[in-house]
């Protein structure tokens, strides 16, 4: 039995990877959405402006129903997705999105802690260093 070569395994790894992606994307399918797909998918990814934490699409509230009212209406008269998007953060803010935008303050939030974590990580690095050279007699 011969041995494959590691940079094949890899290769085939990677193609594999790449080829699920594109099939499970979509990217090749030639039918679009029909409306109540798209609506679908909007109100999975718009948070409820009264509830916490639950999209659109898993809440009952009124005020949900009222953004499956915007949604579809706005569907119906031919609105692009990032139209009916738009139109909803000028309502409610990027509160209305469950995940929220990437740039600005949350960008500086998510960063800021793994900054921090690098920083510690090194400093404490480089005193276990210095230690293990005062330990052993060895200059810096």
């Amino acid at each position: 039995m011969t041995k494959v070569p590691v940079w094949v395994r890899w290769t085939t790894l990677v193609v594999c990877l790449a080829v699920s992606l594109i099939v499970g994307s979509r990217v090749f399918d030639s039918i679009p959405p029909t409306l109540s797909q798209r609506a679908a998918s909007l109100e999975a990814t718009l948070k409820c402006p009264s509830c916490q934490d639950l999209s659109v699409a898993q809440s009952t509230s009124a005020s949900s129903l009222a953004v499956r009212g915007y949604v579809l209406r706005h569907l119906n008269q031919g609105w692009s997705d990032s139209q009916i998007v738009s139109g909803l953060e000028a309502r409610y803010g990027n509160a209305i999105l469950l995940v929220p935008p990437a740039g600005g303050l949350s960008t500086l939030l998510w960063i800021l802690p793994i900054v921090l974590i690098v920083l510690i990580v090194g400093s404490v690095g480089a005193f276990i260093i210095r230690q293990r050279r005062r330990a052993s007699g060895v200059s810096s």
